[in-house]
């Protein structure tokens, strides 16, 4: 049997679109939005302005869902290092959320995994709590995660901090080098 096309390429365009998600995330992502995009209105003019202000890709006046937002303090390597190489240190080692939207004033995090359990759940609460402290919108996020399976065993932990999450299902055969499918949009 031959060797098709890795699942890098088959998803290169949506690695682009969804930086911070690697291919298996992508598929549950791109999932999850066909089932719930419309549910979600242009990103408000007051998260476009904070946006500005903050390094990296820019969401575009329309855009429902901004991708690849960095929050929280990174670390600075210190003035031995050139300015490109310390603002490079530094955005590295800050939160990376995977998503952001908003559903009215309320800001959504989303964090997006194939499998769903304990970690995920830290990290939205780290999220959760860097954007309060730093008080990045006047209304308190929702947390969002979404995946294609859940450990059952964190759910009271989900429950008992008012996480949001999403299942959705994935077909993870179209990633394997050996199945000629052609991904569908």
């Amino acid at each position: 049997m031959s060797v098709g096309v890795s699942a890098a390429k088959k998803l290169e365009s949506d690695r682009l679109k969804f930086p911070a998600m690697n291919v298996a995330e992508i598929l549950v992502w791109r999932e999850w939005l066909r089932l719930h995009q419309a549910e979600y209105s242009a990103l408000p003019a007051s998260w476009l302005a904070y946006r500005a202000t903050q390094p990296g890709g820019q969401p575009k006046p329309g855009d429902c869902f901004d991708y690849n937002v960095r929050i929280g303090t990174g670390r600075d390597p210190g003035p031995g290092f050139a300015d490109n190489i310390r603002e490079l240190a530094i955005m590295i080692t800050q939160f990376r959320l995977d998503a952001v939207a908003f559903k009215g004033d309320a800001p959504v995090i989303f964090e997006v995994k194939r499998d769903l359990g304990p970690p995920q759940i830290g990290q939205i609460l780290s999220y959760d709590a860097i954007w309060r402290r730093n008080k990045i919108t006047p209304v308190d996020p929702i947390m969002q995660l979404v995946g294609a399976d859940f450990k059952e065993n964190a759910l009271p932990l989900v429950e008992e901090n008012g996480i949001k999450f999403d299942l959705v299902p994935v077909d993870f055969r179209v990633l394997s080098p050996y199945n000629t499918t052609p991904l569908t949009s």
